[in-house]
């Protein structure tokens, strides 16, 4: 009954996102993008769907593909600068518009953003998880330090995607460019936003562990 339900849950958000993405290819007026964005965020969660049925030479390997593919979930928040670009909002001194093309648009971006953003940070408790179940972190420093890394190199990720425009698949057709221009171009500014972003994502991880529903989430 329960794996039932699981796989209920499981091909109930792939359809979802189907659905989204071609929607948003096909009919968004202005959030085209949010296809993309939205199914590199949900890879990870794909990926954490298949961590308990491998052994633990395939559960490394899908550790890293789902390592390269995480940060796309916290990366969407910073989406959400894209909402000034509807006509609902003009200043402190004018109300809101009306115009229900723009709600909609308005609504479309939300969701991709908080439900695709959460659910694929949510995926940290999934590795996090079946790593202590597989015996590969056996004291709590450990779980600790993974978090912490974890969120560091997320937000390093975010960093160059929003300023250098670079995106997970650059690791596969351009690696040597990728790789120097995520570890070796280093400035104040980068390392402050990493600091920054770091911070919001602990937060977001914090609210996510005190969800009732994480126990299906990790399932």
């Amino acid at each position: 009954m329960v794996k039932s339900l699981i796989q209920v849950y499981r091909w109930s958000i792939r359809i979802a996102t189907l659905l989204y993405c071609l929607y948003m290819i096909f009919f968004a007026e202005m959030y085209h993008f949010m296809a993309l964005n939205v199914l590199l965020a949900y890879t990870p969660l794909e990926i954490s769907f298949h961590l308990k049925k491998v052994q633990k030479r395939m559960f490394y390997l899908l550790g890293m593909f789902w390592l390269l593919f995480y940060p796309n979930a916290p990366y969407l928040f910073t989406d959400f600068f894209h909402l000034e670009q509807l006509t609902i909002y003009q200043g402190m001194n004018q109300i809101f518009g009306q115009a229900l093309s723009d709600w909609v648009s308005f609504s479309l971006l939300t969701v991709g953003i908080c439900v695709y953003g959460f659910l694929g940070m949510a995926t940290v408790f999934t590795v996090l998880n079946e790593s202590i179940q597989r015996n590969i972190f056996i004291k709590k420093w450990q779980e600790f330090i993974f978090i912490l890394l974890i969120n560091v190199l997320s937000s390093l990720a975010i960093f160059v995607g929003r300023f250098n425009r670079l995106h997970s698949v650059y690791v596969f057709t351009k690696p040597i460019q990728t790789v120097k221009i995520i570890f070796f171009d280093w400035s104040l500014n980068k390392m402050l936003f990493i600091l920054l972003l770091t911070i919001v994502q602990i937060m977001f991880l914090a609210a996510i562990f005190g969800l009732k529903g994480l126990k299906l989430i990790e399932d």
